[in-house]
């Protein structure tokens, strides 16, 4: 049996992941509501991505050739992405 999860409508949630796809590896900064985070994990993994959890501190330390992207979606989701290669 699943367990289902109940989330606040206002509730927000923060998590750093490590994303490879074929052509960039890229280190997300996410912030938002919960499913709303899970479902762009879900389109990463659905379009090949390879992506893993990390902590804070691997996010500062991560090094990049690329100024740090910054995109808003209509559901608040906050993304800040760093590209290790392109």
């Amino acid at each position: 049996m699943t367990e289902s999860t109940q989330y606040e409508e206002d509730a927000l949630h923060h998590l750093f992941l490590l994303v490879e796809a074929q052509d960039a590896t890229c280190m997300l900064n996410l912030a938002g509501h919960p499913l709303r985070i899970r479902e762009v994990v879900f389109q990463m993994v659905d379009n090949g991505c390879r992506v893993s959890k990390v902590e804070a501190d691997y996010y500062n330390m991560f090094l990049y050739d690329k100024e740090v992207t910054e995109i808003y979606d209509y559901l608040t989701t906050i993304i800040k992405v760093k590209f290790v290669k392109v």
